[in-house]
């Protein structure tokens, strides 16, 4: 049998026409029989997808520690004066997106595949947006300090309607990219032929881009706001962090792009896990 009927089987010795494998399947090397192709995922059993998880449980944990600090230290001036809700509120959705990542491990399957990026999508927009309503603080403190008057700063409840608006916008928008063209499980065996790599179909690409555009363009917010007003005093040193954050942000997701275009298979998913994780990290 030569390389183009490879897929194909004879059922006795000799016979002329060869009769074909399912899908699943693939000929053996004497091609008398079909035998069940290779099947590839990120598993949580393999070296590679252990560690992703033991990062992800670890950052988790240290979100869970600072939170207690915060908790413990809730009534104090510096946690009050450093808006406690928006801190809480971000330190919850770091740890939805840290712990998100180990939704891309293991085998894939509808629901997983919708998770996994609703799930990242709305946890950076909530980290995103609260930490947009401490940056225009920020701004307006900066404003006040340049222009030598009295100024009323933003009230906190606008903090909060900021991060209203633009949760309520993006899960709007999740939910019709869920009702319209959602992600799916599917098996690829375009790449190798004898090997099926189970992975997820984005769906709509347009929707996909303007949940993670959005999330973007909050980024940029937060970044010019606060790296505008990086002539603070040192005791507005969060902003400081805050452009830090954005920078590690930033820099990981442009290098992530040609490195995830890069790979296939269970890598590719790797890849993806390793930008969430170092983003969240550095925020």
């Amino acid at each position: 049998v030569n390389s183009q009927l490879s897929s194909f089987y004879f059922s006795t010795t000799g016979q002329r026409l060869c009769n074909p494998c399912s899908e699943d399947d693939w000929s053996n090397a004497e091609k008398s029989k079909c035998v069940p192709k290779l099947v590839e995922f990120l598993a949580y059993e393999e070296a590679l997808g252990f560690t992703l998880v033991i990062l992800s449980i670890f950052g988790a944990l240290v979100l869970l520690a600072v939170t207690v600090v915060y908790v413990i230290h809730r009534h104090t001036p510096l946690v009050k004066a450093n808006d406690r809700e928006l801190s809480f509120l971000i330190q919850m959705s770091l740890g939805i997106t840290v712990l998100s990542s180990m939704l891309f491990i293991g085998k894939p399957c509808n629901w997983s595949c919708m998770a996994r990026q609703i799930t990242l999508a709305l946890g950076f927009c909530l980290c995103l947006s609260s930490i947009l309503g401490k940056t225009i603080s920020l701004f307006f403190a900066y404003r006040i300090s340049i222009s030598k008057t009295r100024l009323i700063s933003m009230h906190p409840i606008f903090r909060k309607l900021i991060v209203l608006i633009c949760v309520v916008g993006e899960i709007c928008v999740c939910a019709v990219y869920l009702v319209l063209e959602p992600p799916r499980m599917f098996k690829n065996i375009e790449i190798q032929n004898v090997k099926i790599i189970f992975e997820c179909s984005e769906g709509s690409i347009e929707f996909l881009c303007s949940i993670f555009g959005f999330d973007v363009l909050l980024a940029l917010l937060c970044f010019v706001t606060t790296f505008m007003a990086r002539q603070l005093p040192d005791n507005y040193y969060e902003g400081k962090c805050i452009t830090f954050g954005m920078l590690v942000f930033f820099i990981v997701w442009i290098s992530f792009v040609p490195a995830y275009l890069s790979t296939k298979g269970k890598f590719k998913v790797a890849v993806e896990i390793f930008a969430i994780l170092a983003s969240s990290y550095g925020f």
